[in-house]
């Protein structure tokens, strides 16, 4: 009897889901949760080096009172066993040969002259071998935070890049849903017109109230902030409201960052010197500015009543920007600032720490 040979098996193609709007709101949300705790990781780093670099400076003022002191040590040393050895007192080649053996335990194992006498010689050897011991265990030290240091700055680096691609990703798929809406409402509209047999409506006037913009030349901006500051606070006179991470119902989610209570038409400034990078308006930020600083970070002024600035513009620390209002989700005038690692929503990190560290308190 013989037997057919089984026919090979084919894998199927498992067919994937269709991309709806629904899923790439999913994907988006989640992309910048994602975002969002590597940068919450990035800015404990950043803290935790801060910390390292304070410990390594005062590691770095001992180390240099250390050599010092250990120096001066030696130079007594010296001058003790060249007036024993010219003397002939006690002791007279005990220093001498501390001085020339090639390390303290072979001076101990070799002489036993100290043992017997020479008070004051043997606590100059103490001393001497317990700077250099001092010495050794904060050279040590000082190795391994510098090591920890650039561990922790290279980690810093896979973050950024990490925020930075999910949130690339994120502003892909955005828009994929911003396409298939208006492919959508594109159908829908043919298909109402058929229905209908009407012409193309009117595309609809913008909404009043947002994407106001007057834009200045930098010389009719405000001055830059006086006294040589380098980094300020958004606004001058304020008071502080929903801080960053606080919840709440007017929030999806956590708060991404500080909002500063103003009246409308106070003037916003730029913290820091930097390249505009973004100018929007008409989403749940309204009138809003994000300058990257050139460090490493951007921020964002929010919710402005009408901005005066372009993208591409230089702008010095303490220029204004626009003034605040209430634009976009906003429930009352104030100004919401955000500090981020990227220009996008999902890379935000605490402003006030941040500036605090740059020598702003709010």
């Amino acid at each position: 009897m013989v037997l057919a040979a089984a026919a090979p098996v084919v894998p199927r193609a498992v067919a994937k889901p269709p991309v709806t709007a629904e899923s790439l709101t999913e994907e988006v949300r989640e992309l910048r949760a994602e975002a969002a705790d590597a940068s919450a990781t990035h800015e404990r780093l950043r803290r935790r080096q801060l910390d390292q670099r304070a410990e390594l400076a005062e590691v770095r003022e001992r180390l240099d009172a250390e050599r010092e002191r250990l120096s001066a040590l030696r130079d007594i040393a010296g001058q003790r066993a060249r007036e024993q050895y010219r003397t002939g007192s006690a002791g007279s080649g005990g220093l001498a040969r501390l001085i020339l053996a090639d390390s303290p335990d072979i001076f101990l194992r070799r002489v036993s002259l100290l043992e017997r006498g020479d008070l004051a010689a043997r606590r100059l050897l103490d001393e001497v071998l317990e700077a250099e011991a001092a010495l050794a265990r904060d050279e040590l030290l000082a190795s391994r935070t510098q090591a920890k240091l650039r561990q922790e700055a290279e980690r810093q680096r896979e973050i950024r890049e990490e925020v930075e691609r999910k949130l690339a990703a994120a502003e892909a798929r955005l828009t994929e849903l911003r396409e298939l809406q208006a492919e959508r409402e594109a159908r829908a509209s043919r298909a109402a017109r058929q229905r209908a047999a009407a012409p193309l409506p009117a595309p609809p006037a913008p909404a009043g109230g947002d994407c106001v913009s007057a834009v200045r030349d930098a010389d009719e901006l405000a001055q830059p902030a006086g006294g040589g500051a380098s980094w300020v606070a958004p606004v001058e006179t304020y008071t502080l409201s929903a801080s960053f991470a606080q919840h709440g119902g007017m929030w999806s989610s956590a708060h991404t960052g500080q909002d500063f209570a103003v009246p409308t038409g106070t003037p916003v400034r730029a913290v820091g010197s930097g390249m505009v990078v973004s100018v929007t308006c008409g989403d749940a930020f309204g009138n809003a500015v994000i300058i990257d600083h050139g460090n490493g970070y951007y921020s964002q002024y929010a919710h402005l009543s009408v901005t005066e600035v372009a993208q591409g513009q230089y702008i010095a620390v303490g220029q204004r920007l626009g003034r605040s209002g209430s634009t976009g989700n906003s429930t009352g005038p104030h100004l919401h600032f955000e500090i981020r690692l990227t220009p996008y929503v999902g890379s935000a990190i605490d402003p006030a720490p941040w500036l605090r560290d740059h020598g702003v308190t709010l």
